[in-house]
């Protein structure tokens, strides 16, 4: 049984890495996202100190089962 999902993130751009911004849920489309954004900018820039670019990904998550017990 194989198991797929995308979800989106609202992380830090750290050059060669994603960092999720933390107390931030993970959303189902960019939409809500966005909304989210919109609503939490000035927080999120606030607890941002190192001046990272905020940006938002999408995560393929794939779960594939390997033995049922």
């Amino acid at each position: 049984m194989k198991n797929y999902r995308q979800v989106h993130i609202i992380a830090k751009d750290r050059g060669f890495k994603y960092e999720p911004v933390p107390n931030t849920p993970e959303f189902h489309d960019e939409k809500g996202a966005l909304e989210y954004w919109l609503y939490n900018q000035n927080k999120i820039k606030e607890a941002n100190f190192y001046d990272d670019p905020i940006v938002i990904i999408r995560r393929e998550v794939n779960n594939v089962l390997a033995k049922e017990l």
